[in-house]
Protein backbone atom coordinates (compact mmCIF):
# COMPACT_ATOMS: atom_id res chain seq x y z
CA UNK A 1 0.00 0.00 0.00
CA UNK A 2 1.00 3.44 -0.64
CA UNK A 3 1.48 6.52 1.28
CA UNK A 4 -1.20 8.13 -0.30
CA UNK A 5 -3.37 4.63 0.19
CA UNK A 6 -2.21 4.78 3.63
CA UNK A 7 -2.92 8.24 4.94
CA UNK A 8 -6.82 7.44 3.28
CA UNK A 9 -7.32 4.07 5.14
CA UNK A 10 -6.09 6.08 8.43
CA UNK A 11 -8.19 8.44 7.62
CA UNK A 12 -11.18 6.29 6.85
CA UNK A 13 -10.64 4.56 10.35
CA UNK A 14 -10.07 7.81 12.11
CA UNK A 15 -13.67 8.60 10.40
CA UNK A 16 -15.65 5.92 11.25
CA UNK A 17 -14.30 5.60 15.22
CA UNK A 18 -15.52 9.14 15.57
CA UNK A 19 -18.70 8.82 14.29
CA UNK A 20 -19.34 5.96 16.92
CA UNK A 21 -17.63 7.69 19.93
CA UNK A 22 -17.74 11.27 19.16
CA UNK A 23 -21.13 11.61 17.83
CA UNK A 24 -21.36 15.32 19.10
CA UNK A 25 -19.05 16.14 16.04
CA UNK A 26 -22.26 15.94 13.37
CA UNK A 27 -24.37 16.85 16.49
CA UNK A 28 -26.12 13.27 16.97
CA UNK A 29 -25.71 13.16 20.69
CA UNK A 30 -29.06 13.93 21.50
CA UNK A 31 -30.83 11.29 18.82
CA UNK A 32 -31.35 7.48 19.95
CA UNK A 33 -29.15 5.64 20.60
CA UNK A 34 -26.75 7.86 20.89
CA UNK A 35 -27.66 8.82 24.57
CA UNK A 36 -27.48 5.50 25.90
CA UNK A 37 -23.99 4.32 23.74
CA UNK A 38 -22.32 7.63 25.21
CA UNK A 39 -23.13 6.82 28.64
CA UNK A 40 -20.60 3.43 27.66
CA UNK A 41 -18.54 5.38 25.96
CA UNK A 42 -15.26 4.40 27.72
CA UNK A 43 -15.93 0.93 27.11
CA UNK A 44 -16.95 1.35 23.22
CA UNK A 45 -13.74 3.12 23.21
CA UNK A 46 -11.03 0.17 24.83
CA UNK A 47 -13.11 -2.28 22.26
CA UNK A 48 -12.43 0.20 19.70
CA UNK A 49 -8.67 -0.18 20.42
CA UNK A 50 -8.80 -4.06 21.36
CA UNK A 51 -10.59 -4.33 17.99
CA UNK A 52 -8.28 -2.11 16.02
CA UNK A 53 -5.10 -4.13 17.38
CA UNK A 54 -6.75 -7.65 16.51
CA UNK A 55 -7.91 -6.36 13.04
CA UNK A 56 -3.84 -4.95 12.40
CA UNK A 57 -2.47 -8.45 13.81
CA UNK A 58 -5.04 -10.52 11.51
CA UNK A 59 -5.11 -7.88 8.28
CA UNK A 60 -1.86 -6.38 8.31
CA UNK A 61 -3.55 -4.22 5.17
CA UNK A 62 -5.62 -2.70 7.46
CA UNK A 63 -3.16 -1.60 9.47
CA UNK A 64 -3.38 2.14 8.58
CA UNK A 65 -7.36 2.25 9.18
CA UNK A 66 -6.73 0.08 12.45
CA UNK A 67 -4.39 2.55 13.52
CA UNK A 68 -6.54 5.47 12.80
CA UNK A 69 -9.06 4.00 14.93
CA UNK A 70 -6.96 3.39 17.47
CA UNK A 71 -5.86 7.08 17.52
CA UNK A 72 -9.28 8.06 18.41
CA UNK A 73 -10.05 5.75 20.79
CA UNK A 74 -6.97 6.95 22.81
CA UNK A 75 -7.68 10.56 23.07
CA UNK A 76 -11.48 9.59 24.35
CA UNK A 77 -9.61 7.68 26.60
CA UNK A 78 -7.55 10.36 27.65
CA UNK A 79 -10.16 13.53 27.92
CA UNK A 80 -9.97 15.48 30.86
CA UNK A 81 -13.47 16.00 31.41
CA UNK A 82 -13.18 12.52 33.95
CA UNK A 83 -10.65 13.60 35.93
CA UNK A 84 -11.09 15.93 38.84
CA UNK A 85 -9.38 19.66 38.33
CA UNK A 86 -7.56 21.34 41.21
CA UNK A 87 -8.49 21.88 44.38
CA UNK A 88 -11.30 24.60 44.07
CA UNK A 89 -11.20 27.62 46.48
CA UNK A 90 -13.76 28.26 49.55
CA UNK A 91 -17.02 28.86 48.90
CA UNK A 92 -19.55 31.05 50.79
CA UNK A 93 -20.88 28.15 52.67
CA UNK A 94 -19.92 24.90 53.67
CA UNK A 95 -23.21 22.41 52.56
CA UNK A 96 -23.01 18.43 52.87
CA UNK A 97 -25.77 17.13 50.16
CA UNK A 98 -26.86 13.34 50.16
CA UNK A 99 -28.74 12.59 46.93
CA UNK A 100 -30.47 8.92 46.99
CA UNK A 101 -32.90 7.56 44.35
CA UNK A 102 -35.40 5.14 46.45
CA UNK A 103 -36.28 3.25 43.36
CA UNK A 104 -40.41 4.18 43.00
CA UNK A 105 -40.73 3.96 47.17
CA UNK A 106 -38.62 0.09 47.49
CA UNK A 107 -35.36 1.52 49.64
CA UNK A 108 -35.35 0.06 52.99
CA UNK A 109 -36.07 3.67 54.96
CA UNK A 110 -34.09 2.26 58.00
CA UNK A 111 -31.28 1.95 55.96
CA UNK A 112 -31.78 5.32 54.32
CA UNK A 113 -32.65 7.03 57.90
CA UNK A 114 -29.33 5.00 59.02
CA UNK A 115 -27.04 6.98 56.80
CA UNK A 116 -28.89 10.40 57.43
CA UNK A 117 -27.59 9.82 61.01
CA UNK A 118 -24.56 8.87 60.66
CA UNK A 119 -23.24 11.47 58.12
CA UNK A 120 -26.00 14.37 59.15
CA UNK A 121 -26.12 15.84 55.55
CA UNK A 122 -27.70 18.89 55.87
CA UNK A 123 -29.55 18.57 52.12
CA UNK A 124 -30.96 15.04 51.25
CA UNK A 125 -32.84 14.60 47.80
CA UNK A 126 -34.96 11.87 47.27
CA UNK A 127 -35.46 11.36 43.69
CA UNK A 128 -38.94 8.85 43.18
CA UNK A 129 -40.26 9.42 46.69
CA UNK A 130 -43.70 10.13 47.10
CA UNK A 131 -45.71 10.58 50.21
CA UNK A 132 -46.02 6.87 50.87
CA UNK A 133 -42.45 6.35 51.26
CA UNK A 134 -42.15 9.85 53.24
CA UNK A 135 -44.20 8.29 55.79
CA UNK A 136 -42.46 5.46 56.14
CA UNK A 137 -39.29 7.09 56.21
CA UNK A 138 -40.07 9.67 58.80
CA UNK A 139 -40.81 7.33 61.69
CA UNK A 140 -36.97 6.15 61.44
CA UNK A 141 -35.80 9.78 60.94
CA UNK A 142 -34.25 11.79 63.52
CA UNK A 143 -35.92 14.79 64.71
CA UNK A 144 -35.19 18.36 63.14
CA UNK A 145 -35.73 17.12 60.02
CA UNK A 146 -38.66 19.01 57.16
CA UNK A 147 -39.68 17.48 54.29
CA UNK A 148 -41.23 18.65 50.95
CA UNK A 149 -42.41 16.46 48.80
CA UNK A 150 -43.27 17.53 44.93
CA UNK A 151 -45.79 15.76 42.44
CA UNK A 152 -45.39 15.30 38.91
CA UNK A 153 -46.40 18.59 37.58
CA UNK A 154 -47.60 17.09 34.45
CA UNK A 155 -48.82 13.45 35.33
CA UNK A 156 -50.18 13.54 31.79
CA UNK A 157 -47.14 12.98 30.01
CA UNK A 158 -46.98 9.51 30.89
CA UNK A 159 -45.12 9.49 33.84
CA UNK A 160 -45.33 6.26 35.91
CA UNK A 161 -48.55 5.00 37.50
CA UNK A 162 -47.17 5.07 40.67
CA UNK A 163 -47.47 6.92 43.93
CA UNK A 164 -43.77 7.46 44.19
CA UNK A 165 -41.98 7.00 41.22
CA UNK A 166 -42.48 10.69 39.44
CA UNK A 167 -42.19 12.41 42.81
CA UNK A 168 -38.78 13.97 44.10
CA UNK A 169 -38.94 14.60 48.14
CA UNK A 170 -36.37 16.66 49.51
CA UNK A 171 -35.17 16.96 53.51
CA UNK A 172 -33.78 19.89 54.99
CA UNK A 173 -31.72 19.74 58.35
CA UNK A 174 -32.08 22.35 61.47
CA UNK A 175 -28.24 23.66 59.51
CA UNK A 176 -29.97 25.58 57.03
CA UNK A 177 -32.46 27.45 59.33
CA UNK A 178 -35.59 28.55 57.54
CA UNK A 179 -34.84 27.63 54.12
CA UNK A 180 -37.58 27.74 51.28
CA UNK A 181 -38.71 24.83 49.39
CA UNK A 182 -40.55 25.02 46.67
CA UNK A 183 -41.81 22.56 43.42
CA UNK A 184 -39.56 24.08 40.32
CA UNK A 185 -39.45 23.86 36.42
CA UNK A 186 -43.51 22.88 35.97
CA UNK A 187 -42.63 21.97 32.21
CA UNK A 188 -40.60 18.63 33.22
CA UNK A 189 -42.23 15.10 33.73
CA UNK A 190 -41.45 14.69 37.11
CA UNK A 191 -41.69 17.07 40.35
CA UNK A 192 -38.91 19.04 40.69
CA UNK A 193 -37.87 21.06 43.77
CA UNK A 194 -35.96 24.62 44.71
CA UNK A 195 -33.95 25.12 48.17
CA UNK A 196 -32.83 28.72 48.20
CA UNK A 197 -32.27 31.12 51.61
CA UNK A 198 -31.80 30.40 55.51
CA UNK A 199 -27.81 29.33 55.81
CA UNK A 200 -27.82 28.69 52.30
CA UNK A 201 -27.09 32.56 51.82
CA UNK A 202 -26.65 33.23 47.82
CA UNK A 203 -26.81 29.71 46.70
CA UNK A 204 -29.67 28.21 45.24
CA UNK A 205 -29.98 24.72 45.21
CA UNK A 206 -31.91 22.97 42.51
CA UNK A 207 -33.29 18.87 43.25
CA UNK A 208 -33.90 17.54 39.33
CA UNK A 209 -34.72 14.15 38.19
CA UNK A 210 -35.00 14.15 34.14
CA UNK A 211 -36.55 11.44 32.47
CA UNK A 212 -34.08 8.82 31.17
CA UNK A 213 -33.27 8.50 27.50
CA UNK A 214 -34.99 5.46 26.57
CA UNK A 215 -36.26 4.80 23.34
CA UNK A 216 -39.31 7.44 22.83
CA UNK A 217 -38.22 9.77 25.44
CA UNK A 218 -34.74 10.91 24.29
CA UNK A 219 -36.39 14.43 23.08
CA UNK A 220 -37.60 14.92 26.07
CA UNK A 221 -34.49 14.25 28.22
CA UNK A 222 -32.70 16.68 26.36
CA UNK A 223 -35.11 19.43 26.60
CA UNK A 224 -35.15 18.56 30.19
CA UNK A 225 -31.35 18.79 30.54
CA UNK A 226 -31.80 21.94 28.94
CA UNK A 227 -34.35 23.02 31.27
CA UNK A 228 -32.25 22.61 34.75
CA UNK A 229 -29.69 24.49 32.47
CA UNK A 230 -32.27 27.77 32.24
CA UNK A 231 -32.69 27.75 36.05
CA UNK A 232 -29.05 27.60 36.52
CA UNK A 233 -28.27 30.19 33.91
CA UNK A 234 -31.23 32.58 35.34
CA UNK A 235 -30.35 31.57 38.71
CA UNK A 236 -27.11 33.27 38.73
CA UNK A 237 -24.06 33.49 41.18
CA UNK A 238 -23.71 29.98 43.24
CA UNK A 239 -25.56 27.03 42.56
CA UNK A 240 -26.02 23.21 42.83
CA UNK A 241 -27.76 20.81 41.16
CA UNK A 242 -28.39 17.51 42.57
CA UNK A 243 -30.39 14.37 41.90
CA UNK A 244 -30.45 11.48 39.59
CA UNK A 245 -30.07 13.05 36.37
CA UNK A 246 -29.88 10.42 34.31
CA UNK A 247 -27.25 11.50 32.60
CA UNK A 248 -23.02 10.50 32.83
CA UNK A 249 -19.84 13.30 32.59
CA UNK A 250 -19.46 11.67 28.50
CA UNK A 251 -22.85 13.88 27.79
CA UNK A 252 -21.94 16.86 26.38
CA UNK A 253 -25.05 18.26 28.35
CA UNK A 254 -23.99 18.01 32.16
CA UNK A 255 -21.44 20.82 31.63
CA UNK A 256 -23.89 23.31 31.57
CA UNK A 257 -24.93 22.11 34.85
CA UNK A 258 -22.14 22.29 36.66
CA UNK A 259 -19.11 20.98 37.35
CA UNK A 260 -19.42 17.22 36.83
CA UNK A 261 -15.82 15.99 37.37
CA UNK A 262 -16.36 14.47 40.63
CA UNK A 263 -13.47 13.08 42.79
CA UNK A 264 -13.65 9.01 42.11
CA UNK A 265 -16.14 6.92 43.42
CA UNK A 266 -17.77 4.03 41.95
CA UNK A 267 -20.88 3.94 39.56
CA UNK A 268 -24.33 4.09 41.12
CA UNK A 269 -26.75 2.35 38.73
CA UNK A 270 -27.48 -0.13 38.40
CA UNK A 271 -26.71 -0.72 42.35
CA UNK A 272 -26.82 -5.03 41.54
CA UNK A 273 -23.58 -4.97 39.28
CA UNK A 274 -20.47 -5.17 41.08
CA UNK A 275 -19.10 -1.85 42.06
CA UNK A 276 -16.35 -1.35 38.76
CA UNK A 277 -19.29 -1.59 36.74
CA UNK A 278 -21.95 0.66 35.48
CA UNK A 279 -22.76 4.27 35.12
CA UNK A 280 -22.55 7.31 37.68
CA UNK A 281 -25.95 9.16 36.70
CA UNK A 282 -26.48 10.55 39.92
CA UNK A 283 -24.58 13.69 40.71
CA UNK A 284 -23.90 16.70 42.81
CA UNK A 285 -22.90 19.48 40.06
CA UNK A 286 -21.82 22.64 41.45
CA UNK A 287 -21.16 26.18 40.26
CA UNK A 288 -20.60 29.89 40.12
CA UNK A 289 -18.91 29.89 43.49
CA UNK A 290 -19.99 27.08 45.07
CA UNK A 291 -17.75 23.65 44.58
CA UNK A 292 -17.62 20.50 45.63
CA UNK A 293 -14.93 19.21 47.30
CA UNK A 294 -15.42 15.40 47.99
CA UNK A 295 -17.83 13.16 47.14
CA UNK A 296 -18.63 9.43 48.60
CA UNK A 297 -20.91 6.50 47.00
CA UNK A 298 -23.20 4.56 49.37
CA UNK A 299 -24.89 1.25 49.25
CA UNK A 300 -28.55 1.52 49.74
CA UNK A 301 -30.08 -1.81 50.47
CA UNK A 302 -33.44 -2.24 48.54
CA UNK A 303 -32.61 0.59 45.82
CA UNK A 304 -31.24 -0.03 42.20
CA UNK A 305 -28.94 2.84 42.78
CA UNK A 306 -26.25 3.43 44.96
CA UNK A 307 -26.08 7.04 46.82
CA UNK A 308 -23.94 10.20 46.46
CA UNK A 309 -22.71 11.88 49.75
CA UNK A 310 -20.69 14.92 48.47
CA UNK A 311 -19.25 18.12 51.02
CA UNK A 312 -19.31 21.50 49.11
CA UNK A 313 -18.07 24.83 49.93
Amino acid sequence: MGRGGAVLGAAAGAGAATALLVPETVGRERSFPWPALLAARPALAGGVGVAAGALTAVHPRARPAALGAAAVAGAVLADPRRRSGRRPAPGPVRLTVLVANVWQGRADPAALAAIVRTHRPDLVVLPEAGKPFLARLEAELPAGHRAVTAPPPRPDRHVPDDPDGPWTTVLTAGSLGAVDVAPAVTEASYGWLEVRGGALGDVRVLAAHPVAPVPGLTGRWAAELDLAAAWRAAAGGPTVIAGDLNTTVEHRAIAALGDGRTPGGPPTWPAHWPRRLGFRIDHVLAGGGIAVHRTRVLDLPGSDHRAVLADLG
